[in-house]
């Protein structure tokens, strides 16, 4: 797996509009080749994380594009540029609900 987390900063008199304006951007995110999911993460206010997951590196590559012009479409609300980390998954746990 390959992921991609992009920190964001945005108004947060205007969170409610930025997250109105990335859901009306969902069939376009879920249409991209090779993205297993993208999440929106409010870490604070006024800035977030998007992570996203593809299947691999070459899949990343193939959509970044892709990933930018969803980007370009919400810069509007965003309130300084995206910042971002791309790399490949090192080692992974996953906990056992119960």
């Amino acid at each position: 797996m390959f992921y991609r987390m992009t920190r964001i900063h945005f108004a947060e008199d205007r969170f409610e509009e930025f997250v109105e304006s990335a859901a009306s951007l969902r069939d376009r995110v879920e249409r991209i080749a090779g993205l297993r999911f993208a999440d929106l993460i409010r870490t604070g206010e006024g800035e977030g994380m998007i992570i996203s997951s593809y299947h691999d590196s070459l899949a990343f590559q193939a959509s970044a594009r892709a990933e930018a012009g969803v980007l370009d479409e919400l810069a509007a609300l965003l309130t300084s540029k995206p910042h971002g980390h791309e790399g490949s998954v090192v080692l992974s746990y996953q906990g056992i609900s119960g």
